[in-house]
């Protein structure tokens, strides 16, 4: 996993004001002005594929996602924005939860990569 993806850019601040900060997020976590670099790289220079398995018993998954440092620092980002808001879930109760279940249905880094190359490639 990556472990400096707070180092392309100004890191989020810790403040006591953490829920003010979540209910007041961007729309969707690639807003975020390092998910938006990182995005950009990518779309310049896309990252790889890989096909990805996972067994559980007889039952096998297979699927392929985009892989890489960019993607894993894209995924912190992601992460990091929903550890906030469901911080601020928990804190202030059903006032804060709709910020937190619209990031539940925003899309991971993967799909946010997959978006940036298909618009990429449209214009």
């Amino acid at each position: 996993m990556a472990t400096h993806a707070l180092s392309i850019g100004t890191p989020a601040a810790a403040t006591p004001h953490l829920a003010l900060v979540a209910l007041t997020a961007p729309a969707c976590w690639t807003a975020d002005p390092r998910a938006v670099k990182l995005l950009a790289s990518c779309a310049a220079l896309p990252p790889v594929i890989l096909e990805h398995r996972s067994r559980f018993g007889n039952a096998v998954d297979r699927w392929t996602a985009f892989a890489g440092y960019r993607v894993e620092a894209l995924e912190t980002i992601r992460m990091e924005v929903g550890d906030r808001l469901l911080q601020a879930h928990m804190q202030h109760g059903d006032a804060a939860y709709e910020p937190f279940r619209q990031w539940c249905d925003q899309p991971t880094a993967s799909d946010a990569v997959a978006d940036v190359l298909s618009s990429s490639t449209e214009h």
